[in-house]
């Protein structure tokens, strides 16, 4: 599905490492600091700066985050918290189950089967997930893959 998206800002906890290991680690940083500022009904996401295909596992670095009201302050004991702002614009959404941990598979599919077949193609500004429960108990997620794109031009 392509879609337009509204700014959104998040609060976000960085983290470098094997996207596997290292995004679990963010959101147990995240998650005390947010519930204290009363944040856990906010939308619960993470952003991905590198293509785990293209860049060493140890080097990818991901934003553990959860939304937060436009002009959100954070305080000084926000440790390693930091503010950010998800751009407006176009973007393949894919609404999927994950089950066993297996977010590299949504992933490959949204990447080569959704967006490849969209007409669109990525143009490098925002991809990320949000998680619509949590699925830390059951092992099963329902999430949403976000990635930004544009039309690819049609050459007559």
């Amino acid at each position: 599905m392509i879609l337009e998206k509204p700014v959104k800002t998040v609060a976000s906890y960085r983290v470098i490492g094997p996207y596997e290991t290292s995004v679990k680690q963010g959101f147990e940083k995240l998650m005390p600091w947010a519930q204290a500022h009363k944040l856990g009904d906010g939308q619960w996401l993470t952003v991905f700066w590198d293509n785990p295909n293209a860049t060493a596992p140890e080097e990818c670095r991901a934003d553990s985050s959860v939304s937060v009201a436009e002009g959100f302050q954070v305080d000084s004991t926000a440790e390693g918290i930091t503010l950010q702002t998800l751009p407006a614009g176009t973007y393949a959404a894919f609404h999927t189950t994950v089950d066993d941990d297996n977010f590299a598979q949504a992933w490959n599919d949204f990447f080569n089967v959704h967006i490849a077949n969209s007409g669109y193609r990525p143009d490098g500004r925002a991809c990320y997930e949000e998680y619509l429960n949590d699925g830390r108990q059951t092992g099963v997620f329902e999430v949403v893959l976000y990635q930004s794109v544009e039309k690819i031009a049609v050459i007559r």
